[in-house]
């Protein structure tokens, strides 16, 4: 077969200026002939290598993403008119990885030995095509900035009510926007001034100043080194309401500094000074609160400092005393009464700063269980027998109106609130008066649900109105002679208060100063259907633990602080406990398993340095012997908040008592660990 070579066309192409090329108008689009024009527009050398580059194919001479609509533009210019050059500009890639343009004429050929093939000549035109792309978005930039300049001009006209030019020099004044309907002022600025009082009537406050502000010189005075002012006042609106308007005088054109031509917008600034009194509100709203919560941060510490020192000087008062006195048995044993009356305040104080943190944060939570209210009532009897003895105050407790005494509640947070408000009436009410507490039950639309009314009537020495508007606020005490006597945080009935209120109940109070007060609660409980004799209860309710059925029995107590142990012990072995102890919770772990079944109970620390006291406990509750696996372990731990007992009953631990620790409630503990297989124990 003859080739391009054999026909000597090289001889024909060496003077033709550019890059010419041949290729076939098959599906291969082989490349027959390329010049070294061609070979260099692609950053190759040689034949063979331009050859090897492109794949020897004008596919592989196209920039991938134009290869496809180059040809189908070819092949639709072939269509319109064979005999023409067909015309395309389209990208390449050279070997430096670069990108060019380049434009191509090209004519299809039918010849005898090869078909239909193309002819064609390239040239580099990247400097055209980018001067041309750059000339064309300059000119499109132009259009959409006159566009959007034309945009802002509209929108900034249209924000305002009226727009006129002024000429302050000529009294010459012209409105702009809207088109002037009639022309009245005829270019008089003065006529224009007037029309503003003819046709609203400005607040007496904003007549002068209006008046005064649109005077030729005023504005020439206020614009005197400054491109605009503006003027705000209030202005009657067609409906006859007020609103605030605004006016913006710009300067245009000046002769020799001073300002001769202005521009002067009106418009309505009613949302805005709206908005910004809105914000204002706000942002002294935020202040307020803020130095309300940096006052009562104060208070707090102010209160907490006083109410803690108080019952801390007697404790360490007394001490003091009894070790003064140590031959004189009564004089110690008054001292150390005084002493645990304080430290019963102090451990008062301590768990009401406690609950109103957690009552704050949201973590107090209910745990409701079946509880039986004689019981709740006399409980808190008992809590406040001494302090009633002691002060010779009748106590009457009524609860002929309650039909259901088995009640679904929660028995810690009942406790609070009856101890909160009954002590409070203890505390207030001189010696020799009465206290009357009376529980009445009333039914409830709902099934199954009663609803209980607590009234607690003293005679102590009142409140003032003022004070009963605030008595539930936290650190509030009436601040009386008599009231400061008495030691207290005022947070007890505050903590009352939220509690009830996360019960969905209500706490009132009525109160006349000198002849007592009168708390009433209000709340709704679910109740047990079968009925229990009221006899039955009263016997249970006054039953007190028997201390003697503990006489003899074993107790391991886990405690690592030496003190504590010292304490415990001694008070346990008082009671006829025989005490084992251990001063970590691997200790106990290892005592418990060789201690071949003496041990009855297990009274637990939670923090110790090696082993804390859960995980104690669950070692315990996983060891092989199952009699020693289950013996009754009893949390002793200053950790107190609610989520610290769920996590001693998680660890398998059967109660958790919070230090410091109360004997009375250690034995109750026991004793109730030792009959708890009894329903009613």
């Amino acid at each position: 077969m003859e080739t391009i070579k054999e026909l000597k066309l090289e001889d024909f192409v060496a003077g033709i200026p550019g890059g010419f090329f041949i290729y076939r108008a098959d599906g291969d689009e082989e490349i027959l002939y390329a010049n070294s024009e061609v070979w260099h527009l692609y950053g190759c050398g040689t034949d063979e290598e331009f050859r090897a580059f492109t794949g020897n194919s004008f596919k592989g001479m196209v920039h991938p993403e134009d290869l496809e609509w180059v040809e189908e533009s070819i092949h639709e210019q072939i269509k319109v008119n064979q005999k023409k050059f067909d015309y395309v500009e389209y990208r390449i890639i050279p070997k430096d990885g670069g990108q060019r343009w380049v434009e191509d004429f090209g004519h299809l050929v039918k010849n005898s030995i090869y078909g239909e093939i193309f002819f064609v000549f390239v040239s580099d035109v990247t400097d055209k095509v980018e001067n041309s792309r750059k000339i064309e978005n300059q000119y499109l930039r132009r259009i959409r900035d006159q566009e959007l300049l034309q945009a802002v001009i509209q929108s900034t006209i249209y924000a305002y009510r009226e727009v006129y030019i002024v000429n302050l020099k000529e009294n010459y004044g012209r409105m702009i926007y809207p088109e002037d309907k009639d022309d009245k002022e005829k270019g008089n600025y003065k006529k224009i001034i007037e029309r503003h009082f003819e046709e609203g009537i400005l607040s007496r406050e904003s007549e002068e100043l209006v008046r005064n502000m649109l005077q030729p010189e005023s504005m020439r005075e206020a614009l005197m080194g400054k491109n605009s002012v503006e003027y705000q006042y209030r202005k009657r609106k067609p409906d006859g309401t007020m609103e605030w308007c605004a006016t913006t005088v710009t300067v245009s054109e000046r002769e020799n500094g001073v300002p001769v031509t202005v521009v002067m917008c009106i418009r309505s600034v009613e949302s805005i000074i709206k908005k910004e009194e809105q914000q204002k509100t706000i942002l002294e709203s935020a202040l307020l609160n803020a130095n309300q919560a940096n006052e009562a941060k104060t208070v707090f510490l102010t209160n907490m400092s006083h109410d803690m020192r108080t019952p801390m000087n007697g404790i360490m008062g007394f001490c003091d005393l009894a070790m003064r006195h140590v031959e004189e048995p009564e004089r110690v044993r008054d001292c150390l009464r005084k002493i645990l009356e304080s430290s019963h305040i102090l451990l008062g104080i301590i768990d009401n700063m406690l609950d109103m943190s957690r009552i704050e944060s949201g973590q107090l939570n209910l745990e409701r269980s079946e509880n039986n209210l004689v019981q709740i009532m006399n409980d808190v009897y008992g809590l406040l027998k001494d302090s009633l003895d002691s002060k010779k105050i009748s106590y009457v407790l009524d609860m002929r109106d309650v039909k259901h005494e088995w009640v679904y509640c929660d028995l810690l947070r009942m406790h609070q609130i009856l101890i909160n408000v009954v002590g409070n009436a203890v505390k207030f009410t001189q010696p020799g008066g009465s206290i009357t507490v009376t529980v009445k039950e009333k039914p409830s639309l709902s099934e199954g649900i009663a609803n209980y009314f607590f009234h607690i009537r003293d005679t102590g020495i009142g409140m003032t109105p003022e004070f009963m508007e605030k008595v539930f606020q936290p650190f509030e005490r009436e601040r009386t002679s008599t009231v400061s006597k008495i030691p207290g945080t005022g947070l007890g009935l505050a903590v009352t208060k939220n509690i009830v209120d996360l019960m969905n109940g209500s706490i009132e109070v009525e109160s006349e100063i000198g002849k007592g007060s009168e708390f009433t609660i209000s709340l709704s409980f679910r109740v047990r259907k079968q009925a229990i004799k009221m006899g039955d209860l009263l016997q249970m309710a006054t039953e007190t633990v028997k201390t003697d059925n503990l006489a003899g029995k074993w107790v391991l107590l886990v405690e690592d602080n030496e003190l504590n142990r010292e304490i415990a012990k001694a008070l346990l072995e008082e009671e006829g406990l025989i005490v084992d102890e251990a001063d970590d919770g691997d200790v106990a772990v290892e005592m418990v398993r060789n201690s071949k079944g003496r041990y009855d109970f297990v009274l637990m620390d939670i923090q110790m340095p090696r082993m804390n006291g859960y995980k104690a406990a669950k070692a315990i509750r996983g060891l092989e012997d199952e009699k020693l696996a289950a013996i009754p372990i009893i949390a002793m731990s200053a950790n107190a908040l609610e989520e610290d007992q769920k996590e001693s009953l998680r660890s398998g631990m059967d109660m958790h008592l919070a230090k410091p620790i109360e004997m009375d409630k250690v034995l109750a503990a026991l004793e109730w660990m030792m009959v708890k297989s009894d329903p009613l124990a």
